[in-house]
Order: structure tokens, then sequence, then C-alpha cells
């Protein structure tokens, strides 16, 4: 610590002149002085008082009468000017959004008298300054907007073109839903709050995001903003918490979920349960002055309390079978008669017990408790339990110097069981984020703003056998070690019960789930310098940051043995008499500690080139280092000799994974320009990269002999392995083949390049504004997959492992970085503001996405077919054709001033969001290896002549299941991406009624009711789409519940 103290020290002073945080908000109030001639009006004093804080901004404006007022907090300002021999005027209550570069001109008249003009702050204003393309979503939607569980991103769809994963999941604040937007994938982008990430360095997630009460407004940029943004390839969103002010305000709350109020989900049909979810949010915030005009301060505390249990059922063995005996099977309507391995047949279906097998399934395995059905129910737990303190200062030395820091705590606590109860896992999530900003105001026209911060989060998710006395061995099981037989023993930090897969049954196990650790760390150091000099504000700056990451990645960590019914006929029969069809030894729970140094330095020219054109000029140039890993047990393949070998040598550091690129420069390019004081054009060209995150790095660790795996499978006849002895040396292969993962093989990585184009023509009608976009995006260097690098040609004939390309290993994943996508589309944007009662945001987009690659790599991504084929592009896995969102937020007008009848009929809003929206596209594959080459993203074949669309689309036929056959000898012929999956059309609304406290016309109790899906229409998720499987083409969940209800109440002052 002492060491990282000292290098983030030593890297302020050395870049406190010009490094400049990538995420920086710099929002400003500018524009001109003319006099009644329409002569430019130099040297007049130009005055910002905030109405929150009182505090004052002063500039002046220049020879071409500019000025530019810049890092202001967003909020309410009154605007001042004066000049001598001309009267001041004075505009009150503009009303500035976050990341808003607000034009308020002037024309000021001859005189010594004074003219006050006041601005409705509502009024919405054309963004004429920027080709940015974007949205802000205010605290006006932030607070009375319907939102289930109460995550603010989930309203950044009232921006065109983003798209968000799963925006109705109940679950907390902390597990927010995935964001992405023109195509990109939901990983490229940047959050951060204050100008301070919060994103996991391991797969670039939020695990904590702050409580909507303590937001002020965000921001969502899509496209082409600013050179001063960076480090990302998507959206950009930018989170302003909320600070004190001369007055005190606040507020508490408390908001209530109860799965009795709740509709039935669609398959849950009575006299099934329903899931059960009893969930308290709570909390409450105070802001005000510590000494007024000079320091403020905000607090904020939210908490969780939820209790959540999904019912299910399952067949487990009865109590018969459990002694042996499964005589049963002769008299069911399909009878089965059990094979001994060993040949011939157990008369009267008696076999031979077990004494391992028998022991732990009375002992881990609940008995039947049912009749009808599936002979076991029950349910599994989630009890989720969450707090966050938020704290912001901010104090103003004197008119040039001012600071603000705060510090954002969330801890989680989610311990976890399956159906299976037997097995669950503990789940700790503490999160801490802490920001500084420093502003020196030089002079008027020279502004330097420097940023620090740093975000940790710390993810662990273990068995409850973990560190403890437990061991595999103690199971009777042995030989499960990590890399066969002759490799290491799990460490007690490391153990966990294996998996027991019984095919048809409950079996025993913990997965992966229960291994989770991730320690990301993320150091910011920032300096922000600002320059107006006439028509030009220069932005000069760069970046610098340290990220870090200790994480696990694993499939197996403590070994699997699965029991398919192969051996007997019956997998129940097979666990019984203790014969695995597959062992797959453990994995263990290694860790690779990532690390990667991140920088980059910009230039940015907002030129007013005339009163109507401003042009936005900048460069911005990245540098990604190639990530090490000091933990040593990264290991890829050198294909330097015709047979590959895993390099480095065990224990030593794989220095630079991949080559350094200095090809990282992002130009900038936009316009915008006023053909008139209600309509401007505005347009551009940015080019964005993005380094990846560490989930690249991590599966390197997999690769033998850290974590190595294999998979035994047991003869049929005469079965060797056991479950006790699931590895045996005759069925061990010598030399072993390992599954391994590897860099490209010239270990050249450029970075993902996104290149963004729009064209936007904007206009204002009275109080509404309409743009209308057209938005092109391309990208290049995808992450992507070869997931089986190393399968021979489908169709041949005799044991795959010989006919493999390098026969000395099994599957090989190839990491790729040559996937290719493109984005048009064709957006609009819609907002009207009434005052302070009415606001309609309505967003469309009709877009089509491509793309080579669906996922990263990380997430599956691959090709079928393993080469860089012309038909794998194809409609992209995000791809939605029609996108429309609806949101409106309305304070109902005051009807009466009688205090009796008003308290009934007054304070009345009706708020909600509507979301229309396609489907995304389906891509088909077959279970079976029926092609003989060891890939498992096998596609069918289609049947000629036979359409593969459903006459008419229903949950048990959403496609033509007919329109597709085996593929045995070659590569399928069914298209990737060729069906398209249900839409979402779903409705959320929430009535408030707002009581006014006699004793301060500022307080006010608020109760409010908000449905969600409250049409209670079930918005079906994809069909099954594995060819061979029983689910192949039917919908058997939703992607959302049925309605739901949240009731809450609000003292707000």
């Amino acid at each position: 610590m002492r060491k990282l103290l000292t290098c983030f020290i030593c890297s302020l002073l050395l870049f406190l002149g010009s490094v400049m945080y990538s995420q920086s908000v710099d929002t400003a109030i500018l524009g001109t002085a003319t006099d009644p001639s329409g002569a430019v009006v130099a040297g007049a004093t130009v005055t910002v008082t905030s109405v929150t804080t009182g505090i004052t901004k002063v500039g002046t404006t220049g020879s071409e009468g500019q000025y530019s007022i810049r890092y202001l907090t967003p909020g309410k300002y009154n605007v001042e000017i004066t000049a001598p021999g001309f009267s001041s005027a004075e505009r009150k209550g503009v009303d500035l959004a976050l990341a808003q570069q607000a034009k308020v001109d002037f024309k000021v008249a001859i005189g010594a008298s004074t003219q006050v003009v006041e601005v409705e702050s509502t009024m919405p204003l054309l963004q004429s300054e920027s080709a940015a393309l974007g949205a802000t979503i205010d605290t006006d939607r932030t607070a009375n907007l319907p939102l289930n569980g109460r995550k603010f991103n989930d309203l950044a769809v009232l921006t065109p073109g983003v798209t968000v994963n799963n925006p109705d999941n109940h679950s907390s604040s902390t597990a927010g839903s995935a964001v992405g937007a023109n195509g990109g994938r939901n990983r490229w982008g940047q959050i951060d709050v204050d100008g301070i990430t919060m994103l996991n360095n391991r797969q670039a997630y939020v695990n904590s995001y702050p409580s909507v009460d303590a937001i002020e407004e965000f921001r969502v940029q899509t496209g082409n903003y600013s050179a001063q943004y960076g480090f990302s390839a998507g959206t950009n969103i930018g989170v302003q918490l909320k600070s004190g002010g001369n007055s005190f305000h606040g507020s508490a709350f408390e908001f209530i979920r109860n799965n009795a109020v709740d509709a039935r989900n669609y398959f849950t049909r009575a006299p099934q349960k329903k899931n059960v979810l009893k969930q308290n949010q709570f909390g409450g915030t105070i802001g005000g002055p510590i000494f007024r005009d000079k320091t403020f301060f905000f607090f904020s505390y939210e908490g969780l309390r939820s209790i959540a249990e999904v019912p299910g059922t399952a067949n487990v063995l009865t109590q018969a079978q459990r002694n042996g005996d499964f005589s049963a099977l002769l008299t069911q309507a399909t009878p089965v008669q059990l094979k001994n391995p060993f040949g011939g047949f157990y008369a009267g279906n008696i076999i031979p017990v077990n004494a391992v097998s028998q022991a732990l399934i009375n002992q881990y395995v609940p008995l039947p408790n049912s009749t009808s059905g599936q002979n076991y129910a029950g349910s599994s737990i989630g009890n989720e339990k969450v707090d966050q303190e938020i704290v912001r200062l901010d104090h103003r030395f004197n008119d040039r110097n001012q600071i603000f820091v705060h510090y954002i705590h969330t801890y989680r606590d989610f311990p976890n069981s399956d159906l299976n109860r037997n097995f669950t896992f503990t789940g700790t999530y503490p999160m801490h984020n802490a920001a500084l900003q420093y502003l020196h105001i030089f002079t008027p026209s020279l502004v330097n703003e420097l940023r620090m911060g740093v975000n940790l989060e710390h993810v662990k998710q273990l068995s409850t056998r973990t560190n403890t006395s437990f061991t595999i061995a103690s199971l009777g099981i042995t030989g499960f070690k990590v890399g066969g037989p002759s490799g290491r023993d799990l460490t007690s930090s490391e153990q966990g019960f294996p998996l027991l897969n019984i095919s048809g049954f409950l079996g025993m196990g913990d997965d992966k789930a229960a291994s989770n650790l991730d320690y990301s760390r993320t150091f910011q150091l920032a300096d922000n310098l600002t320059w107006t000099r006439g028509r030009h504000t220069l932005l000069f700056g760069g970046d610098f940051r340290k990220a870090e990451d200790n994480a696990t990645t694993n499939n197996t960590p403590f070994g699997s043995e699965s029991f398919t019914g192969d051996i007997t006929g019956n997998a129940a029969a097979d666990y019984m008499l203790g014969y695995p069809k597959t062992s797959i030894t453990p994995e263990g729970v290694p860790i690779t500690a990532a690390r990667q140094w991140r920088t980059a330095e910009y230039f940015q020219d907002n030129w007013r080139a005339t009163d109507k054109l401003t042009l936005n000029l900048g460069v911005r140039y990245e540098i990604y280092a190639p990530p090490y890993d000091t933990n040593n047990v990264s290991r890829t393949l050198d294909f330097s000799t015709p047979t590959p070998t895993l390099t480095p040598a065990p224990g030593q550091r794989l220095d630079g994974i991949w080559q350094i690129t200095h090809k990282d420069i992002a130009p900038r390019l936009g316009f915008a320009y006023s053909m008139t004081p209600k309509t401007v054009i505005r347009g551009g060209y940015g080019m964005t990269y993005f380094g990846g995150q560490f989930d690249n790095i991590n599966i390197l660790q997999l690769n033998p002999p850290t974590a190595g795996s294999l998979t035994i499978i047991n003869p049929a006849t005469n079965p060797v392995a056991t479950i006790s002895t699931p590895v045996p040396a005759s069925l061990y292969p010598n030399p072993p083949f390992f599954n391994v993962t590897t860099v490209p093989p010239d270990r050249k990585r450029p970075d993902v390049n996104v290149q963004t184009y729009n064209l936007t023509v904007s206009q204002q009608f009275g109080k509404s504004v309409l743009d209308v976009s057209y938005v092109g995006v391309k990208g290049s260097h995808l992450d992507t997959s070869l997931q089986y690098f190393n399968s021979p040609q489908p169709g041949g004939v005799g044991a795959v492992q010989a006919r493999r390309p390098y026969p000395t290993f099994a599957r090989i994943r190839a990491l790729d970085f040559t996937g290719a996508s493109n984005y048009s589309a064709l957006q609009a944007h819609f907002e009207h503001r009434l005052t302070s009662q009415l606001n309609v945001t309505v967003v469309y987009s009709y877009s089509h996405q491509l793309d080579n690659q669906g996922a990263d790599v990380n997430s599956g991504g691959c090709s079928c077919q393993n080469v860089r084929a012309p038909h794998e592009y194809a409609s992209g896995t995000t791809d939605q054709r029609h996108n429309l969102v609806i949101g409106y937020v309305w304070h109902m007008p005051k009807f009466t001033q009688n205090r009796a009848l008003g308290t009934a009929i007054n304070g009345w809003s009706l708020n909600g969001l509507v979301l229309l929206n396609s489907g995304s596209p389906l891509n088909v594959t077959q279970s079976t290896d029926a092609q003989n080459d060891d890939n498992s993203w096998q596609r069918p074949n289609m049947v000629q002549g036979v359409s593969p669309y459903a006459t008419t689309k229903t949950s048990t036929n959403w496609f033509n299941s007919a329109a597709y056959a085996l593929s045995t000898a070659t590569f399928g012929t069914t298209p990737r991406n060729s069906l398209v999956g249900p839409g979402t059309k779903t409705v959320n609304a929430a009535v408030m009624k707002d009581f006014a406290m006699p004793y301060n016309e500022s307080h006010k109790l608020q109760a409010r009711f908000e449905a969600f899906n409250a049409l209670n229409t079930p918005q079906f998720s994809n069909p099954g789409t594995s060819f061979g499987s029983s689910s192949f083409g039917q919908i058997s969940s939703t992607k959302i519940n049925n309605r739901e209800l949240q009731a809450a109440v609000k003292y707000i002052f």
C-alpha cells in the first residue's frame, strides 16, 4: 500500500499540468453579448450565480463579445451581464443540464437602467454547440418514473439507440442492467460518478450504482462525443451526485414489494406456487450548508432487505432405488430392463449398491415429498442485504479555488441456495468509490480542473465448505486432483463438493458460482485545462490510470461426475452402481493478478466560426499497455515450432501477453449550424477505442499445470471408473490431452475500433424539441473467439483426437480480434415540457446491426466454422429493428384553493414508461456431435423447400422445427442468426399523491403506487434453439415477470 501511495503521489506531481481525466464533465454557460446595432460588446462582466448555493462565478466577454463560464454543476442559475455605458441585463432560472453547454446570448441596451429578463427553467434548449449524440435524464424523471429495483440506468432507454437488458428485473440497484447503444456491446461502455469510473476491471460491469435519491441527473452519450471522453467505444454515462446548498433539503423513503399482490408468471399456473419476493428498500438523504455560501454537505443512505424464493420441482431417488430396487421400472408404461455392464441383465432390476453412492445420496439429497408430477417440490432461496452510504462535501475557498470530495460505500450480502438446500454459497460484495476535484480559476478565460479517484470492489462468492476441514476425499472420492491423478491436491481455500450429475434427477455439488473471487482496483489521476480565446474554447488534457484485478475463472473448480444412463439404461441405476459415464478433474480456484497501465492525451477546439456555425475539432491518443499477471499463472501456446508448446515455463511471468499498439489515434470532428433560432443541423465523425476487460487474460490461467482439467470417458461395457475412483490409471491418457486457451499466434491484438458518423436535424416547436438523426457505426477488431481452433474437418472417420491439427492437445480456444460490425439507424428524439407540470419524452429507432461474432470471448463468442467465413456475417445478436420508448411525468395542476377539498384532489401525478421493441436474432444449433469434429456449436441443415417460419407463432411453436435436419458429414447449411425471437411490449405506470405539510410549504408527504408490466402481458423469452432437444422451438420462460406492484411513501423537504 505504501508503494502504491508513493506511486500515486508521484504520478500526481508528474501529470498535474498536462493530464486530463477522460470522463471529466464539462458543464458550461456561454454566449455572445451584442448592442442594439448587432455590434459585439467586449469587456462586459458576466456573473453566474447558483440559485441553490449562492456561489458566483465571473467571466468577461472577449474581443468578439464571447464569454464562457465552465465546470458548473447542473441546476438553476441566474446570469447577469454588466458593461460600462450599457444597461445591465439578467436572465433568471436558467436550467443547466449535465454536460450541457447552454447558450445564453445577451443584447444589451444603451443606458444605465437594469433590465431583468426571466426564462423558464424547463424550457428545452436546442443543442447548438456540439454534434455529440445523447440525452440528459434530469432529476424530475429519475425521481418520478417507475423503476423496478430503483436502478437509474434503466432510464437510459430514453436515449435514442440505447438498449437495456432485463429492464424490469427486480434485483437491487447493485445489480444493474447492462446498457448498450447503436449496436455496440454493453461492455464497451463507461459509467462514472462525478467523473470517477465505477467499472469493474474483470468484465467491465458495475457492481453498485448510487441510490436514485442521491442523483441530480445523468447524461448518456452514444457517439461523436468530445475528445476529452475515451477508454470506451460505446455508451458513455456520466452521473452527477446531488450536493448541499444554503438551505437544508432531503428525503426519507421506503419502497415495498410483496409477491402477494403480484400476478402469476405465465408459466407458473395454479396449483404451482408463485415465486416469493418480500423486499424493502428504504433510506434517506439530507443536504445543506456547513458554512453559508462556503461549505456544503450531502449525505445519502439506502438499504435493501430482500427474500426471494423460486419454487421448483425435480425427481429424486426413492427409498427403494437407494436400496438398489428398480423393479418399478418394469411395470411402467414403457418398461426398462436394466443392463448389466459386464454382461446380461439384472434380474428383477435389483442391483448391487455402491456404498459411497448410497451414503452420499442419503446424506445430501432429500427423499420424495410429492405425488403429483415430479416427486420432489422445493425452492431455491436468495436472501439479499445491501447497505449504501454516500457522502459529498463541496467547499469554496475563494472566487478562484474550490474543491469537492465524495465517498460511496456499498456492502452487499447475498447468500444463495439451490433447489437442493444442502448446497449453498455465501456472497459478499463490498465496494468503495472516492473522488476529489480541485478547480482553479487562473483568469476567467483560463480554468484548470484536477481530479483523482479510486474504485475498489471485492466480489467473494464461496462454497460454505471452503476454508473448513472438508475435503473431497472425505466423501470417499479419491484421485480428484488438479491436472489429473499426478497433479496437486486442492487447498482448503479451493475445496468444494464436486458436481454429481444424475440425468433427469436432482443431483449434488457446488457449481462454479461457489468459487468466484474478484478484487478489482482502479486508481485515477487527471487534469483538464480549458482556455477560452476569442471564438475558440481550447481544451487540453490526458488520462492516467492503473487498473488491477485479482480474479478467478473456472468451469469445474471441484470436478464433476456425470451419470447419464449409458451404463445400465437408467441414470439413477448408473449412480447407485457407482459408474459415471464421464468424469472431469478439478480445475481448482486459481487467481490471476492482472495489471495494466492506461494513458491518453487529447486536444479539443470548440470553435464558434460564425454566430451560426460551431466546429468541434478534436483528437485523442490512447495507449493500453500490454497487461501482465503478477501471480505468474497465465500461459499461452507458442506456435514457433510445428508442435506448439505452452509458454512460459510454470511459475514464470508471461510478459507482454500481446504486443503493444501505438495506433489508437482517435479524431473527433463535428459541426452545429443554426439555420434559424429554432432549427439546428448537426453532424460529425468520431473514432473511439476499447482496450478490453481482464477476462481475456484470466482465461489463460486455465491452462495446465495451474488449472488444466481432463475429461475421462467410461466405457459402457466393462466400466472402469467408479464414483470413488473417477480417474483410474487405465483410462488416464498418457500423455494427457488438455483443453487450452491461447492468444493469437502472432501475439498481435489491435484494440476494438469504433467509428461513428451522424447527421441530425433539430427543430424547436414552442416548448417541444424534435431531433431526427441518421446514425452509422462501423466496428473493427472486435473481440471474438475461435472456440474450436483445433477441431478436425467434419464428417471424418475415426477418433477425433488423431485427426486434430495439433493432436497433442484437445480443444484449443484461440482468442481472435478480427470481428467486424456495422450499424445503420434512423433515430428520433422528441421532448416536450409544459413548465414544471408535464415532461414527455418519445424515442424511436429503426435500425439494423450486423456482425460476424455476437459475443465477447469470455461469453462464449465463437465461429461455428473455424474460419472467418463470409457467411458468418449476419444480423447481430443485439439487433432490434424497431425500438419505441415513451416516458412521461405529469404533475397534475392544482384544481382548487380550498384546503380541505385540495387535500383530496390536488397534488396528483401520473407517470409512466412504455417500452415497445422488436425481438433479437436467434442462432440455431444442434445438440449432438453428429459431425464428429468435437464442435458443440454445430448448426443443422435446412430442409429444402420447407419454410422455417411458423404460420402462427405461439409459445409452443415459435418457428417451424420441421425445417431442420441433422448435419453429419459437413458444416450445416443453417445461416447464423436466421430467426427472430419475441419482442417486448410493456407498460410501467405510477400514481403519486403529494400531501403538503401544514407547518411548512416546502415539506410534503408523498404516497406512490407503481405497477411494472401493468397490463399483465407475458413477455416471452427466446425459444429453445438447440436442434434435437425437447425444447426446440418452444418457449418455457419470460424475460420479465407478469404484473408486479410496488408501494412507497416518501417525505420530501
